[in-house]
C-alpha cells in the first residue's frame, strides 16, 4: 500500500512539473509574440538615385550630367527646377537649379570655353552683369559667379558651406578623357559584367525534359 501511494504521488507530482512547464513554454511565446507583434516595423528608406557620369561624354568639357553628378555627390541637396532662364547678355539660355530649401543656381553650358570667354569678359566678373549695373537681369543679386572652362554658374540666396562646396567642385574642372589603359580596363570590366549575367541567365533556365 505504502508503495503504490508512493508511485501515486511520484506520478503527481511529474504531472504537475509538466502542467508549470508547459505554461512556462507557453507563457513566453505568447510575450515573444506580442513584443513582436508590438514592435512597428522599421522602414528601409532606399537610398535615393544620383546621376552618373559613367555615360556623359567624358571630352573636357562641362556637361548636365557630370556637374549634376559632382554637386549631389559633394553631399547637397541638389536638383533640376525643370526650366531655363534666358539672359540678353549671354547667348546661351541657363539651366536652373534648386539647392537645399532657399538656394538656386543658373548654370550656363556652352560649346567651349572661348565661347564662354566671349560672354564673361565683357561683364562684372563677380556679379555677371554689365559693368555698372549690380542687378541687370538677375531676379536678386548673385551670390557668387563661377567661370570653369565651358560653365558659367551663377548662385542666388547660397550659403558661405554651399559656395564652397560648389566652387570646389566646379574648380576641380570637367571630366577628362580616360586613358588608354582606363578605357581598356573599363571595357573588360563590362566584358566580365556581360558574362557574369549571361552565366546566370543560363542557371536559370529550366532543365531540357528528357525522352
Amino acid at each position: 500500500m505504502r508503495t503504490a501511494f508512493c508511485l501515486l504521488g511520484a506520478r503527481r507530482t511529474i504531472a504537475a512539473t509538466g502542467l508549470a512547464m508547459a505554461a512556462a513554454c507557453g507563457g513566453g511565446d505568447t510575450a515573444a509574440t506580442d513584443s513582436t507583434a508590438s514592435t512597428p516595423p522599421v522602414a528601409v528608406m532606399p537610398r535615393p538615385a544620383t546621376p552618373s557620369d559613367s555615360a556623359c561624354p567624358r571630352d573636357g568639357a562641362w556637361k548636365r550630367c557630370a556637374l549634376e553628378d559632382r554637386v549631389v555627390k559633394s553631399g547637397l541637396a541638389f536638383k533640376p527646377a525643370g526650366d531655363s532662364m534666358k539672359v540678353a547678355y549671354l547667348s546661351v539660355p541657363g539651366v536652373r537649379y534648386k539647392i537645399g530649401l532657399t538656394a538656386s543656381m543658373v548654370a550656363f553650358f556652352y560649346s567651349d570655353s572661348l565661347a564662354a570667354a566671349r560672354d564673361v569678359t565683357a561683364l562684372d566678373r563677380f556679379r555677371l552683369t554689365p559693368r555698372g549695373d549690380t542687378i541687370g537681369a538677375w531676379p536678386s543679386v548673385p551670390s557668387d559667379v563661377i567661370w570653369s572652362s565651358n560653365l558659367v554658374a551663377v548662385l542666388f540666396n547660397a550659403s558661405a558651406t554651399q559656395i564652397e562646396r560648389i566652387r570646389l567642385t566646379i574648380a576641380a574642372g570637367a571630366p577628362q578623357p580616360l586613358s588608354k589603359a582606363a578605357q581598356a580596363a573599363q571595357a573588360a570590366q563590362a566584358q566580365q559584367a556581360a558574362q557574369a549575367a549571361s552565366a546566370a541567365s543560363a542557371q536559370q533556365l529550366p532543365p531540357m525534359p528528357s525522352r
